[in-house]
């Protein structure tokens, strides 16, 4: 009979075994439950028979709340497979002194990338172009819209936090000037990333594209609305590789059809997995992509062996390394 009992609720990617991480917990005695669930139809009385025996959790999009804690007995640790925990109940957690933790420096690299790569698309009308190009256009387009020189341009960086900083690394050489927006962190960190520190209103009116790196919480969720896409300028662009309701999704795209703003691209999604009948893959001036861009073959290497680390830490009488706290 196993010591421990591992209880993987969901993963993001089925066709992946769970090789890498049985060495970890065959070391203490632990043995893997994969229950595979669905977040979107979570049948509670199946999900209660597998918490019952469970001593670890580790979580991609199932919710992890008060009632879920109360039919878990034996648990000791819960992981989010990934940066995000806006699916665990982090007040719960803390009443009953469970520690919540997640995965925060498994895909930063590849997430800035991908906002910056999703940001020159806009700037540089990579899709556009290749659709008209496709269309039979050769320049002269309907819709072709004057391009500016990048260097001339201004980013804005909303959370100057592991993935903000990457960002600006990487911006930094290509625009003109960076800003950046972080209440939470200190002045050196805005002076080490080379950006000059502003309010959100100010960081969206003097900005050409803005990207945002924040984590969703009570504070964040719409924290870019109808009222802030209005501040922006006409000519700027938007990108959102944080979470889907860090920006009101409709508002957006009633900003796009009216021309408020030139251009957005989104990762995230309010529901994952997108509607495909989503106002925005209506407006022609918008890039998608299926919440991929923390995803390369070595960062979910990164994130399968770090969270199976943290589990075996906890699980072995060690406190956790990257525990999550409830808001103030």
């Amino acid at each position: 009979m196993p010591d421990f009992r591992v209880l993987y609720t969901d993963r993001g990617d089925y066709s992946q075994d769970l090789d890498l991480e049985q060495p970890l917990y065959e070391a203490i005695g632990a043995e893997i439950i994969d229950a595979r669930l669905d977040h979107n139809a979570l049948d509670w009385d199946s999900y209660a028979r597998y918490l019952k025996d469970a001593d670890a959790l580790i979580c991609f999009r199932v919710p992890v709340q008060r009632r879920a804690l109360e039919a878990a007995p034996r648990l000791k640790v819960a992981v989010r497979s990934g940066v995000g925990y806006e699916n665990f109940d982090l007040a719960a957690f803390a009443e009953r002194g469970i520690p919540a933790c997640n995965v925060p420096d498994y895909g930063s690299e590849e997430v800035a990338v991908h906002a910056l790569a999703q940001m020159l698309a806009l700037r540089r009308r990579v899709v556009f172009f290749d659709r008209t190009l496709r269309e039979g256009y050769w320049r002269g387009a309907p819709g072709s819209l004057p391009m500016r020189r990048l260097s001339q341009q201004t980013v804005g960086i909303v959370g100057l936090g592991r993935i903000g900083r990457e960002f600006a690394r990487r911006a930094g050489p290509i625009f003109g000037r960076v800003l950046a927006c972080d209440p939470y962190i200190p002045a050196s960190d805005f002076v080490a990333a080379g950006a000059e520190a502003v309010e959100l209103d100010e960081l969206l009116a003097r900005s050409d594209a803005v990207t945002l790196h924040v984590p969703l919480t009570s504070r964040t969720r719409h924290l870019i609305g109808a009222r802030e896409l209005t501040l922006m300028n006409p000519s700027a662009v938007l990108v959102n590789t944080a979470r889907g309701a860090v920006v009101d999704q409709l508002a957006l795209a009633e900003a796009l059809t009216s021309h408020v703003i030139e251009g957005a691209a989104c990762d995230v999604w309010e529901r994952e997995p997108a509607l495909f009948d989503h106002p925005l893959f209506q407006c022609e001036n918008f890039i998608g992509s299926p919440h991929i861009a923390g995803i390369s073959i070595e960062s979910q290497i990164d994130n399968r062996t770090k969270q199976a680390q943290e589990v075996v830490r906890v699980l072995s009488g060690q406190p956790p390394v990257n525990p999550v706290l409830a808001e103030d």
